[in-house]
């Protein structure tokens, strides 16, 4: 059954999972993930999503709230995306990217990211598995590269999941862990629960946007709102 028109008929992510869900039926437990807060969202000059590999536990239903270290399921896991993604704002914002200034944000709250799991289905694991990763990339595509254009975000971090995706999109490679996906930017990356150190991704990441300034611009701009 090709599903890919009646999919770009939907325009919406809640349409978009209810289809996915009767096309799915034993997803008893469906990852309900993207945008967390649309209100946050919509006022963000460089919409940033996480793209991750399936859900943590019975942590899935994750959409329509803000997280903390404080309330989330891992301290690490949000104090780096929030470092991460203050990081990246800061860079097109043109302003000084700073580890300790970015350190200093990464107890606030998280509304303002995509954060989008590839295995909507969850089984409650706290260790996922390559090939049932790739799975469930290749059986649900249309359904997952659908949600990513609803999302629409600027700047896409594969947090450990680029090799799953890295055949299905069309990407141009700009070196060091940087590639271009028609007028957004994709960053390799790693997992926010990895324990590299504050320093050591932030470093990761720095070098990464300074790559980033080498390549022309021209063809990508963050949206004003």
């Amino acid at each position: 059954m090709n599903l890919l028109p009646t999919l770009h008929d939907l325009v919406t992510v809640d349409g978009l999972f209810l289809a996915w869900q009767a096309a799915r039926q034993d997803y008893t437990k469906f990852s309900n993930d993207g945008i967390l807060l649309d209100e946050v969202w919509a006022k963000q000059q460089t919409k940033i999503a996480f793209i991750l590999k399936e859900p943590n536990d019975d942590f899935f239903d994750i959409r329509g709230r803000d997280y903390s270290p404080k309330n989330g399921n891992s301290r690490l896991f949000w104090r780096n995306l929030n470092i991460w993604s203050y990081t990246v704002n800061q860079f097109f914002n043109g302003s000084p990217v700073i580890l300790e200034e970015a350190k200093a944000r990464k107890e606030d709250k998280v509304g303002h990211i995509a954060y989008v799991n590839l295995k909507k289905k969850n089984e409650n694991l706290s260790t996922s598995y390559d090939p049932d990763i790739q799975e469930y990339v290749d059986r649900d595509w249309e359904f997952i590269s659908r949600q990513l254009d609803l999302i629409n975000p600027d700047v896409i971090f594969c947090c450990g999941t680029y090799k799953y995706l890295k055949t299905r999109l069309q990407t141009e490679y700009l070196g060091d862990g940087l590639y271009r996906l028609q007028n957004k930017f994709l960053i390799d990356f790693c997992h926010p629960s990895a324990r590299y150190g504050y320093k050591k991704t932030f470093e990761r990441l720095s070098a990464i946007l300074k790559n980033l300034l080498r390549q022309s611009l021209s063809t990508f701009e963050p949206r004003h709102n």
